[in-house]
């Protein structure tokens, strides 16, 4: 079971989904502020996709 108030957690499962289980993990940033509609976990999700994926920092959560 997720829970929804882990940043960490979620910056690991969405670096690792992108790169996979075998990369190294970067150190873990500092949370953002959660928006409105998210969990801390959904925000670690996007922060360690856009980490994965080498995008600059708020390229998926500023584009909605």
């Amino acid at each position: 079971m997720v829970d929804d108030n882990d940043f960490k957690e979620g910056f690991r499962q969405g670096f690792r989904a992108v790169r996979g289980s075998a990369a190294a993990l970067p150190a873990i940033p500092a949370q953002p502020a959660t928006r409105a509609g998210r969990t801390a976990f959904q925000m670690g999700l996007l922060r360690g996709i856009e980490r994965g994926k080498g995008w600059d920092r708020n390229h998926i959560r500023d584009s909605d």
